[in-house]
Parts: C-alpha cells; structure tokens; sequence
C-alpha cells in the first residue's frame, strides 16, 4: 500500500538526486506533519509529485493534500532542513542567486535560502521537480522502510 506511493531515487551525473516523493518523504522524517480539518490525529501514507496522502488516527479515512500547498508551508520546509542536514550554524550569508541577493542571518534558518531560490525557480518558469532534481540525496532518504 505505502510502497506505491514511494518514488525510486534517480542518477543524475553520477549523483543521486531527489524527487518531490522522497522530499516529502524527508520532510515527514524530520518531524512535518499534517493533523486533520478538524485536528485530529493523522498518519503520513505517502506521495506522488501532485498530492501528498495523511489517513485519520480515529477512522483511518484518507484525504489528500495538492503538494503546491505543502510547498508554501514554512513547516515543511524547515522539516526538510532538519531531514536533509540544513539545520547547521549559519551566520549572514551574502550570496546571488538566480540574480537575486540572498541573507541568511539566523542560525538554523539555512532552510529559508532554499525556500527562497525554490520560489526564484518557479518564477523563472521552471517545475517543482526540476528544483528537487537539483537537492542532493539525504542518506536517510529511502530508509523509512515499504
């Protein structure tokens, strides 16, 4: 059941990349989760690179989530961080991106920089998958078992 929904890693030059499957599936790892409407309890099942699956605790029912919403949730993206390693020092950080000047000024807000140039790239017209294709492979993604 939850094996359907997991995405095989991809070579990409000789690396291995991530898809929006397995960054959700990092993102649960590193502690996202979804409760329901009415905040019940919830368990992740999985994803596909349009919808993301939560079941209820209380009546094991499912419902989907489009993954455009869970791209604009700030929580995602800091689980992602913390699945991913992101969550190190960092202090102010003065880069271009994209043409864009990019801070980070916090430590542990190393997920910020990258939710940023992940909106820079869908405003250059580019797909969200191109974007995780870019993000190196966690070690831990793909351990969460079948």
């Amino acid at each position: 059941m939850r094996t359907s929904f997991l995405a095989h890693q991809e070579e990409v030059k000789g690396e291995k990349t991530m898809t929006i499957q397995e960054a959700l599936n990092t993102a649960t790892e590193g502690g996202y989760h979804l409760n329901g409407s009415d905040g019940m309890a919830t368990d992740y099942v999985g994803a596909n690179s349009e919808y993301s699956v939560w079941t209820r605790k209380d009546n094991e029912s499912s419902f989907i989530v489009p993954v455009e919403e869970t791209f604009l949730d700030p929580a995602f993206w800091q689980a992602l961080g913390r699945g991913l390693g992101w969550d190190h020092e960092v202090m102010t950080v003065h880069a271009v991106e994209n043409g864009r000047s990019t801070i980070v000024t916090r430590a542990g807000h190393h997920w910020l920089s990258h939710w940023h140039c992940f909106i820079d790239h869908l405003a250059e017209g580019k797909t969200p998958e191109a974007f995780f294709e870019s993000l190196p492979c966690s070690e831990t993604v793909g351990k969460h078992g079948a």
